[in-house]
């Protein structure tokens, strides 16, 4: 499983704001999917909406671009068939998917030896292989236990929040190669350390996709138009409603009103939804100052570190000797790929992830240097071919202003248990979106509409 959260950089129909106050009834901060889903209810209930987008874009930590012909996704890609949401907009944009490229044998670089299988079953030994039919059986039945909104509310949840996956996996696996799999699968998914991460984090995630089979799923087709096709369009129909270059510094608030404040002037409105990651929420002044359960709370999560690389080549050369592109690696700083080829071209494209430590070792580099580093990791994951791409393109979400890391926030030991109420709470007319906030299909696309829908669905309540 290569864990993914991830701008045909068009902005037909969205307007930038002259200097002047505005009253609305709603102001949503960030114009990525979460907000846009937001703004897109709330208009449909016959809400009036502003949409305030600091970056010159729609789409927050979705980012796609055209090169030379061939769309490239450098940040969210991936969707699975049971996201009903974004398989709704797919439909009603008029858009297609493509099926993720699984055929052939894929490469498992563990413990300093590599090993190709078919299939979903890694080429380990009997002993491994039951290690891990024994790790997803546990873990089946402990989802049963806990709920997808509040799991910190039962004393599985509360006990499970006290562990780091680190130790949780060491105590429940026996098997070296089992627990380097498992290792390299969830480390990937968090783009940081299992040590830094609470049980009750990771297995909420999976139990917000509805099952376990589910959450394997989650990378099972990719938007061939692009991802960034889904947030433009929705921005298309908001119009005027949605402002860019609009960073929002300051948010004064009672019970009753809201002043939001950025450079280019201040809005009024009756509430607000932020719908941004967590950690960029405290960088916004707010008076009076928010309860302290919630800058407590977003003190503590992190984001995870990650460099998403899309390599160009003439043709998919690993199909070729029956390869599905995919692997799983910890040596050397590329930690997993998988193929991103549009049937439709006859370019090879492989997308790799360079994610926690290898992710800001690289990130300090000049981009020619990450990218031989890059380039030396794919070669000894497939041979001298892959040092040959026709182009390069990467993206460090952890260099970016406006993300500042990826796939999305996580909790360490301790925090949900305390602070996991403030994550969705209204404070008075602040309500909070993104797909961290998510109680289906958290930290996907799918997750941050769900989130989006709930915040608008939350201020209508108030509204009517």
């Amino acid at each position: 499983m290569v864990v993914l959260f991830f701008s045909l950089d068009r902005k037909d129909g969205v307007n930038h704001m002259h200097n002047k106050e505005k009253q609305t009834d709603v102001i949503i901060i960030g114009a990525g999917l979460s907000g846009l889903a937001a703004a897109r209810t709330l208009k449909k209930n016959g809400n009036t909406v502003t949409v305030l987008e600091a970056q010159s874009r729609v789409g927050g930590r979705i980012l796609s671009t055209i090169i030379k012909g061939s769309i490239l996704d450098l940040g969210a890609q991936w969707v699975s068939p049971h996201q009903h949401r974004i398989q709704t907009l797919i439909k009603e944009f008029g858009l297609t998917t493509t099926p993720t490229y699984k055929q052939g044998t894929s490469l498992y670089s563990l413990l300093g030896k590599k090993k190709r299988g078919l299939g979903n079953k890694p080429p380990f030994s009997p002993l491994s292989l039951l290690d891990i039919t024994l790790i997803e059986h546990t873990v089946k039945n402990m989802l049963k236990s806990i709920g997808p909104a509040k799991p910190w509310e039962v004393p599985l949840g509360q006990k499970l929040d006290s562990l780091t996956m680190e130790t949780w996996l060491d105590k429940k696996m026996f098997s070296k190669y089992g627990k380097a799999f498992y290792r390299q699968v969830y480390e990937e998914g968090l783009c940081g350390r299992l040590s830094e991460v609470s049980v009750l984090d990771i297995l909420w995630n999976i139990k917000s996709t509805g099952s376990f089979n589910e959450y394997l799923s989650a990378e099972d087709e990719w938007i061939t138009n692009g991802a960034q096709e889904i947030p433009n369009r929705i921005a298309e129909e908001l119009g005027n409603n949605v402002l860019l270059n609009q960073k929002v510094w300051r948010i004064d608030w009672d019970e009753t009103e809201v002043k939001v404040y950025t450079e280019e002037g201040v809005w009024f409105s009756k509430n607000v939804i932020l719908a941004i990651p967590p950690t960029l929420t405290n960088r916004i002044v707010y008076h009076p100052p928010l309860p302290s359960s919630r800058d407590q709370l977003c003190q503590r999560i992190w984001q995870g570190s990650v460099i998403k690389c899309v390599l160009v080549y003439e043709t998919p050369f690993w199909r070729i000797r029956g390869e599905s592109g995919i692997a799983f690696n910890n040596y050397g700083p590329v930690k997993a790929t998988i193929d991103g080829s549009n049937p439709s071209q006859k370019e090879g494209i492989l997308i790799a992830f360079v994610t926690g430590e290898e992710a800001r070792r690289l990130g300090e580099l000049y981009k020619e240097e990450r990218k031989i580093q890059v380039l030396n990791c794919i070669s000894y994951l497939f041979g001298h071919e892959g040092l040959y791409p026709k182009e390069y393109f990467d993206k460090d979400w952890s260099a970016d202003p406006w993300a500042r890391g990826g796939y999305a926030g996580h909790f360490p030991p301790g925090v949900l248990s305390q602070f996991g109420e403030a994550l969705t709470k209204p404070i008075g007319p602040i309500h909070w979106a993104g797909s961290e906030t998510a109680t289906e299909w958290r930290l996907y696309m799918e997750g941050a509409l769900e989130a989006g829908e709930r915040a608008a669905i939350e201020v209508i309540k108030k509204l009517t």
